[in-house]
């Protein structure tokens, strides 16, 4: 993420409560809409799983904080993208007092490139730590990050 040379960025979400578990929400930064506005509702039996859940919301936010920091690394050194596909899995359990804890986050990115050179193996290496949300979420929760490359030569043009 670039800062624009400011000391500090501030991300907002507008959270409106519509019924029951379900919030529609706005994102913004400095009065500039982000997006459209979306549904958020808790999982059956409480809620009635209209939109994401809180835990799917974070695993998102990991997801493309993480894809987004990879594919610029990669784009910096010239890697042919071809695809990328990710997949984040919140794993929630209960605590020792019986409430239901965020445990850990599996992440796997799966990006498609045209060949796996050293510059692959370069991003894949360092890639993690250029990720905002990653890097903030790990200090309470473990985050696992498996990138898991395909390599396909693109299709030839007749």
């Amino acid at each position: 993420m670039d800062m624009r040379n400011q000391t500090e960025r501030r991300f907002a979400v507008t959270l409106k409560h519509l019924e029951r578990y379900r919030f529609q929400s706005q994102a913004h930064e400095d009065g500039r809409l982000h997006g459209a506005p979306y549904v958020s509702d808790e999982p059956d039996p409480v809620g009635d799983a209209s939109g994401p859940s809180t835990p799917s919301l974070l695993g998102s936010a990991l997801g493309h904080c993480l894809s987004a920091a990879l594919l610029e690394m990669l784009k910096k050194q010239g890697v042919q993208v071809l695809d990328a596909e990710t997949e984040a899995v919140v794993i929630v359990k209960p605590n020792d007092a019986g409430l239901p804890r965020i445990d850990h986050v599996d992440i796997t990115i799966r990006p498609t490139i045209a060949a796996r050179t050293p510059a692959v193996q370069q991003c894949e290496d360092s890639f993690g730590c250029h990720c905002t949300v990653t890097c903030s979420v790990r200090k309470g929760i473990d985050v696992r990050v498996n990138v898991d490359w395909v390599v396909q030569e693109p299709a030839l043009i007749d």
